[in-house]
Parts: structure tokens; C-alpha cells; sequence
């Protein structure tokens, strides 16, 4: 009572999305059937569709619909980051599933990546773990972690079905990771990781790949598969001077 039919409307769907009743990236029904379902004209419908749109819930397509945004979590690159820290931040809890463990000898890709460490030895053997990262709802990521058998000889595959990796490393291993880089690059499933996180073939997806040192020593290797469809990555500059790459932009 009192309150505008647009926005009575708009509530009623809004709790659908909410609810899983209209499911991510699927079509709400057409105008017109939403305007004989609530008895009402065009226009109300419009309005209800515009405040959901505004408030992120919908993405309007001109002449294929109105589809449900997906469920976005913020991921800040501005400083070394952890992708189950941000999301407990979010009050989103990760699960994780180990998908294979293996004590493997370096190939090209550690090779390759090592170069950028002159001051290692590299390590003979080295810990492969494939985990799967999921909420209770859907799977976000696959992540290929690889860490070097002559700074951790040994990794308890108990304790990382429930507990950070990291935090592990620091606690039984007095871990200090000192220096890191990351790149970011899109990229699309392989067969393997389409099963594993329900995407279609052509589901974009953001590779991470992760080096941290300590002390100059590569120890760490970290491989990602993210879920395009589920993160915002978000950044943040300072700007004290005109530099000459941005003088002009």
C-alpha cells in the first residue's frame, strides 16, 4: 500500500533472482508476458526492468532481452592478494577439493619460469597440486600449484582440503614470501577444466600465473583458471606526478 506498482514488481522479480527462480545469465520472460502476467501496461514493466538494471541485477539487451547478471566478487590487484581471503572479506566462504597431487622433476614450464630467478638452483623435484575452488554454490576456480620438494619436503594433503595454502607454508615451514609478479591473460577452458567448473567451450576465463620469492629464490609457482564470468577485478592508482607515459593520454 502506498508504494508505486513499478516498484511492487520490481521487488517480486527481484526476489525470483535472489532465489534462483530466474537462474544466472538466463532471459526473463518477454515484456509482453510480463505485462499480461501482472495485468499491467507496458510502461510499469519498463520502469520495474529499468530498477533492476540500475541496481545489477539485469543486463538489458537491445532486441534480445533482459538476462540475469551474474554474481560478481571484487578481487583487488593493488597489493598481494589471496583469492579465498578476499572472498571470506565478502563473507563467502571457498571449499576446496584436491583434484591430484604428484612429485614430478621440472619440465619446460618450471624451466622457463626459473630464468627469472639467476639466483636459484632449481629445485630436482617439485610438488604439482591441482585443487579445485568452489563455494557452495558453483566452482570458481582451478588452481596448479607448484612448490619446490627442497624447501618443502613434505605438504599434508589433509590439512589444504581445509586450510589455506599459504598459511600452511608460513606455519610449518616459516615461509616468507618476499618478492612476487602476476600476469593476467584471457584465455578459454581446456576439456578437463570446462568439466570441472560446468562452463561451456567458449566460457571466458582469466589465466593468473603467480611467481613468489623469497629472498630471490623462486618458491612458489601458481597456474589459475578463473571463472570470467564470477570476478571484478578491481585496481587503484595514486597519481602525485604526470609521467611520460601518461603525459597526453
Amino acid at each position: 500500500m502506498g508504494k508505486p506498482l513499478y516498484q511492487a514488481i520490481y521487488e517480486e522479480l527481484k526476489q525470483k533472482i535472489e532465489s534462483g527462480v530466474y537462474s544466472e545469465h538466463t532471459a526473463l520472460p518477454a515484456e509482453r508476458a510480463l505485462c499480461q502476467h501482472y495485468h499491467v501496461s507496458r510502461s510499469t514493466i519498463r520502469a520495474a526492468l529499468e530498477e533492476l538494471s540500475r541496481n545489477g541485477y539485469i543486463l538489458k539487451s537491445h532486441g534480445n532481452g533482459n538476462f540475469v547478471k551474474p554474481l560478481l566478487f571484487e578481487q583487488r590487484l593493488t597489493s598481494f592478494h589471496s583469492f579465498a581471503g578476499s572472498l571470506r572479506a565478502q563473507h563467502v566462504m571457498i571449499e576446496n577439493e584436491i583434484l591430484s597431487y604428484d612429485l614430478i622433476e621440472p619440465g619446460n614450464y618450471l624451466m622457463v619460469l626459473s630464468q627469472a630467478a639467476p639466483k636459484e638452483s632449481l629445485s630436482p623435484r617439485w610438488h604439482k597440486l591441482v585443487r579445485l575452488r568452489s563455494t557452495h554454490e558453483f566452482p570458481l576456480m582451478i588452481e596448479t600449484s607448484y612448490l619446490p620438494a627442497n624447501r618443502f619436503p613434505m605438504i599434508d594433503m589433509e590439512i589444504l582440503k581445509k586450510g589455506s595454502l599459504y598459511s600452511y607454508l608460513e606455519r610449518y615451514y616459516k615461509m616468507r614470501i618476499t618478492d612476487a609478479t602476476e600476469s593476467l591473460t584471457a584465455t578459454l577452458p581446456s576439456t578437463k577444466e570446462r568439466t570441472y567448473l560446468q562452463v561451456s567451450a567458449h566460457h571466458p576465463c582469466i589465466l593468473f600465473e603467480r611467481l613468489c620469492y623469497e629472498n630471490g629464490v623462486l618458491i612458489a609457482v601458481h597456474r589459475t583458471v578463473v571463472r570470467g564470468d564470477k570476478f571484478k577485478f578491481v585496481s587503484s592508482f595514486h597519481h602525485d606526478h604526470v609521467s611520460e607515459e601518461t603525459e597526453g593520454f
